[in-house]
């Protein structure tokens, strides 16, 4: 008589913690600005878009954050109260989407200014956090934590705490902090995580580097993280989770035509691998205990303040 063997049972990995959000603002509505000077009102693909990561959140139980444009808001102020209904956090991404880097301290200060006002008047409720299109904040302009901290925020999550081609600063604690600031303010900074392999950091965070991500590499950081007891912060864009193909040129105006190269190339760049996105999403939140990046700048305030853990260039001061 043969005895059965029982079949070893799979460790699962230690469970991640993690901050979901979205940076809310309309790629057609963006690629026409910024290519010919014009602003169009939102496209209908933002409602799809939308519709798709509400479908997803409410399927798996996950409150995110969702970093919104003031453009897109004073436009299309239902997809803001629609998301809050949701029960999403509301946080501001700015209102023109103009880098920090290229403003000074009274241009930051009236454009996040006026955000905050926009959405607290949408949601009635105060915004507690901040985030700089394209990571904008870097160490030629830190004073602009400053700012976000005159202005009553509780916390922001611009900092990339790499050197990339755009963005970046390298050195920058990557862990989410409560900071005393120079000027006497406090405020929770969480950078958006990489992974940290050997003596290199891999940008894990979301965008374009998790649509080129394959999923056994996402898998492997994701655990990574649970087993440091590191906090996976995730952002990622409504066209990303379109299941139609995006078009650069969509929402140009018939006078001013994107040239046909120039069209096809920027789509096939904005489209490369945007399909997995989806699946992936869908896996991180069965894997990942998402909650909103207020929930998590709520517990870091509760520790004691550090000092601001980079240099402060002198001669960037305002």
């Amino acid at each position: 008589m043969t005895t059965a063997t029982a079949s070893p049972v799979a460790v699962a990995a230690p469970a991640c913690a993690g901050a979901f959000s979205i940076d809310l603002e309309d790629f057609s509505q963006l690629t026409c600005r910024d290519a010919t000077g014009i602003t169009p009102d939102c496209s209908p693909d933002i409602d799809r878009q939308v519709d798709a990561i509400l479908s997803i959140l409410s399927e798996h139980g996950v409150r995110g954050t969702f970093f919104s444009l003031g453009m897109l808001g004073s436009r299309r102020p239902d997809i803001i109260r629609r998301i809050q209904r949701c029960g999403h956090e509301m946080a501001s991404h700015g209102t023109a989407h103009v880098a920090a880097s290229r403003q000074s301290r009274a241009e930051f200060k009236a454009d996040v200014e006026d955000s905050l006002k926009l959405l607290a008047d949408i949601t009635g409720e105060r915004v507690l956090g901040y985030r700089a299109p394209a990571f904008s904040i870097g160490r030629a302009n830190l004073w602009a934590l400053d700012v976000l901290a005159e202005l009553g925020l509780m916390y922001d999550s611009s900092v990339f705490p790499m050197r990339m081609r755009r963005y970046g600063i390298d050195g920058f604690d990557p862990s989410p902090r409560h900071y005393s600031l120079p000027e006497g303010g406090r405020l929770v900074e969480i950078p958006l995580l990489p992974w940290r392999r050997g003596s290199r950091n891999v940008p894990v965070a979301g965008g374009g580097y998790l649509r080129l991500m394959p999923r056994r590499t996402l898998r492997s950081a994701v655990e990574s993280f649970g087993r440091a007891g590191q906090c996976y912060t995730l952002y990622l864009h409504p066209y990303e989770f379109d299941p139609r193909p995006l078009d650069v040129a969509r929402s140009f105006p018939s006078d001013r035509p994107m040239p046909a190269l120039k069209r096809g190339l920027l789509n096939a760049k904005w489209n490369l691998r945007r399909s997995t996105i989806v699946d992936k999403v869908r896996r991180l939140c069965r894997n990942v205990r998402f909650g909103t990046y207020a929930d998590l700048a709520q517990r870091i305030q509760g520790m004691p303040a550090a000092k601001l853990g980079v240099a402060w260039p002198s001669e960037a001061r305002p």
